[in-house]
């Protein structure tokens, strides 16, 4: 018998680890990197379609976006990081890849 509960502690788990909270609350799920993407690009179009009526708006939207823009360091990090496990490059011993 499978435990429901447990999958969906576990599925909410996950969001939690790859789930970027904006400085107004606003959750974006970035597993990835495309996905940090997506939301970047649309906030840059909600910042374009706003223009400069509501300079605190932008603020907050610029703000986010760096926000995500710190998830995507990250993840490129790991990609990195990952890819040189897998060559089996010697971090430990001084080894850049």
């Amino acid at each position: 018998m499978i435990n429901r509960s447990f999958e969906s502690d576990q599925s909410a788990r996950r969001a939690h680890l790859t789930t970027v909270i904006g400085g107004r609350g606003t959750p974006y799920l970035c597993p990835n990197i495309s996905a940090v993407d997506h939301h970047i690009v649309g906030l840059y179009r909600r910042i374009e379609d706003i223009g400069p009526r509501l300079a605190k708006l932008v603020r907050e939207l610029w703000t986010d976006i760096d926000l995500l823009l710190e998830r995507r360091m990250f993840l490129q990090l790991d990609l990195q990081v990952s890819d040189a496990a897998c060559r089996g490059d010697d971090w430990a011993e001084g080894g850049a890849g």
